[in-house]
């Protein structure tokens, strides 16, 4: 991903599969995790989709250190290609490099295309986060994770409830949508 690609963004960000985000939202994921950040392009030269994502420490203990998927889409013209199984198996790849323990993701309820996909790429489902979408009080989020190469005995998802939840304040993401 390279800054110019944020100018090829409109046609992704304006399909309605897609979360709309402020363009502070994708210079701060691009500054602080580069490596997260990757384009897919089309041979004719155009995005054909994107992910943005980050990896976070936590301060309990080394298993905290893990990846969070913060956007993905994959254009109209190049889905069900496997673009978005490229762009999801290299995001979990960097963050195997890094140690990392787990990769983790909220997706609309309502889309069961993007649920199928991950759960095809070895996500499970954890919870269902309540009225998680702002703007929009129906719709909540299915929040799934999947263990990396590190956690061989799975330990990541001993805690997955799959109980409906509504996140705490200090718990919410930092994905800004308007």
């Amino acid at each position: 991903m390279h800054l110019d690609d944020l100018f090829k963004f409109n046609a992704l960000v304006f399909d309605p599969f897609t979360e709309v985000y402020r363009l502070s939202f994708f210079l701060r994921h691009l500054a602080q995790w580069p490596d997260l950040a990757l384009a897919a392009v089309s041979p004719d030269g155009q995005l054909a989709g994107f992910i943005f994502g980050k990896c976070l420490d936590g301060l309990r203990d080394h298993t905290e250190l893990h990846g969070h998927v913060c956007a993905l889409t994959v254009s109209s013209d190049y889905r069900r290609l496997g673009v978005a199984s490229l762009l999801m198996n290299h995001f979990g790849h960097m963050l195997d490099l890094k140690n990392a323990w787990y990769v983790d993701l909220y997706l609309r309820c309502s889309n069961q295309a993007a649920y199928k996909l991950y759960c095809n790429l070895g996500y499970c489902l954890r919870r269902v986060l309540l009225e998680y979408y702002p703007g929009d009080p129906e719709e909540d989020a299915f929040d799934m994770r999947k263990p990396l190469s590190i956690d061989v005995e799975r330990l990541t998802l001993a805690l997955a409830s799959r109980q409906s939840v509504r996140l705490p304040p200090d718990e919410d993401s930092d994905d800004d949508y308007s």
